[in-house]
């Protein structure tokens, strides 16, 4: 039986491990293009990344992956004792329409496990293997529990390339969406073609501001004369007679001691007015 683990063992920490080099190599793929790349350069052998001088070499420092993914010197040192989990993104955009060889890759990183001030259980990251061998005929074996810093690495990325055929349709569709056909076509219809005067007179009405003054103010008239009285014809006689309807305010009129009656509405009318005479604004019929 082997021996139960004893978790409270210090363990062993190698020394300059942020001098640690680490080479990420990466093979992408664009089948709908048909294109291959990779993220090698020509000078590969003496380049180390750099942010500025370097950044598309990919062999990076352990250092410099682990500033980029935490901030904290604390916790970048349990890191370096406890192990950690960090994820290193490698992101491609790429125009094809140019030389291959300018599509180059976007690296960044980030800490995915939890910080150790949060954590209370199993910190970090490790992982146990063993070792097994024979001595004097005896089986033996060795269990390690090892911490250490677990790359994730990510790809992500895009590449495009000009189409005449996507491009026409989406201008289409465009144009469709935001109803500027008819804007279009009136202005090749109104400027490019040649009756494009003949167009021009039956989109446009040419108004005569001066004349359409004077033809509101004539129109207004007229129909305050015809709300003030009608002309009507006479069947018998064939002549005009003009009605005019006249309103009272009293119902009843006193005149040279005799009561008069007189309606809310009379009419007076050509033919007998010499019989009907107005009397301080009001017409009368004596009985």
């Amino acid at each position: 039986w082997c021996p139960v683990q004893d978790d409270h063992q210090v363990a062993t920490f190698i020394e300059e491990v942020g001098n640690f080099t680490i080479f990420i190599k990466n093979f992408i793929e664009f089948p709908a293009f048909h294109v291959k790349h990779k993220n090698m350069v020509e000078h590969l052998k003496p380049c180390i990344f750099h942010p500025v001088e370097e950044k598309d070499c990919p062999i990076f420092r352990l250092d410099y992956i682990l500033n980029e993914a935490e901030k904290d010197d604390h916790e970048r040192g349990l890191m370096l004792r406890l192990g950690g989990v960090i994820r290193v993104k490698i992101d491609w955009d790429c125009n094809l329409d140019r030389s291959i060889k300018l599509c180059k890759p976007v690296y960044s990183f980030a800490r995915l496990d939890t910080k150790f001030q949060e954590e209370k259980f199993s910190l970090g990251f490790n992982f146990r293997f063993s070792s097994n061998w024979k001595y004097n005929r005896r089986y033996l074996r060795a269990l390690t529990k090892a911490y250490g810093l677990r790359l994730i690495i990510c790809v992500s990325g895009k590449a495009g390339k000009f189409d005449f055929i996507t491009l026409t349709l989406n201008t289409g569709s465009l144009i469709g969406i935001f109803g500027m056909a008819t804007f279009f076509c009136d202005i090749i219809l109104l400027n490019l073609t040649k009756k494009a005067s003949l167009y021009r007179d039956f989109v446009y009405q040419r108004v005569n501001i001066d004349a359409s003054r004077s033809n509101s103010v004539s129109q207004r008239i007229q129909n305050r004369n015809e709300n003030v009285g009608a002309i009507f014809e006479n069947p018998l006689t064939n002549e005009e007679k003009f009605s005019l309807p006249i309103w009272t305010s009293e119902t009843f009129v006193s005149f040279a001691d005799k009561r008069c009656t007189t309606s809310t509405y009379d009419f007076v009318n050509s033919t007998d007015s010499s019989r009907r005479q107005p009397s301080l604004g009001l017409t009368n019929i004596l009985k």
